[in-house]
């Protein structure tokens, strides 16, 4: 058990196990706190779910990278989960058929979708070590089939959707440069966080687009 608190550093800006660190790293997940005080300003069941969902993303990834071990990873990652999953289930009620049955099996390619990536990336990542994880090339693929089949029923949702997969390309790159820019501008890490806060603010928005009264 004693392991789950073992140190981890993984990252450019971390130096030694102090809880203060990771300053940029830890202060820019203000953007999951901020994204999260926009949305639940719409006023809806769905927005405020989701503006939840998305200040625990913040919490979880402040805890990571303050006290960086095993298990505030642990919780860092189940909060990331936590969140795709439910937008998973909830974006087919932006399109022109919907019922539980498609909702469930949204979330279910979603999985699939992880499953398939990671074992690519698993495979690949000898030869390129630069490739992104998984989870986050499964979550973008996608979230651009979102867009897609959203395209047709609500092209409003849509836009936002398609925003928020070119955002997080880049959020996604910034990921990847975190170690090869440690030398030159002290990591990138902390723009993955900038990034990722304006990506989930767009899905979430996208997703209430239809649903939250002040959007209408």
């Amino acid at each position: 058990m004693s392991t789950w608190f073992n140190s981890v550093d993984i990252y450019c800006e971390r130096l030694d196990a102090s809880f203060w660190a990771e300053p940029f790293n830890a202060i820019s997940n203000l953007s999951f706190i901020i994204a999260g005080f926009f949305l639940w300003r719409l006023s809806s069941s769905l927005s405020n779910l989701m503006a939840i969902l998305m200040i625990l993303i913040g919490l979880g990834s402040f805890s990571f990278h303050t006290f960086a071990n095993r298990l505030t990873g642990l919780l860092d990652v189940l909060a990331i989960a936590l969140y795709l999953l439910i937008f998973a289930f909830l974006i087919p009620k932006q399109w022109s058929r919907s019922s539980i049955f498609i909702q469930l099996g949204s979330a279910l390619l979603f999985i699939i979708s992880i499953v398939c990536a990671q074992l690519l990336i698993s495979h690949l990542k000898p030869d390129l070590p630069w490739l992104p994880s998984g989870i986050y090339l499964g979550a973008w693929l996608a979230l651009m089939v979102y867009a897609l089949m959203t395209q047709y029923s609500n092209t409003s949702a849509a836009r936002f959707l398609w925003l928020a997969a070119i955002v997080f390309s880049f959020s996604l790159l910034s990921r990847q440069l975190d170690m090869p820019l440690c030398d030159f501008i002290g990591g990138s890490h902390w723009l993955w966080h900038l990034l990722n806060g304006l990506t989930l603010y767009l899905t979430s928005y996208g997703l209430c687009l239809k649903q939250c009264p002040k959007l209408l």
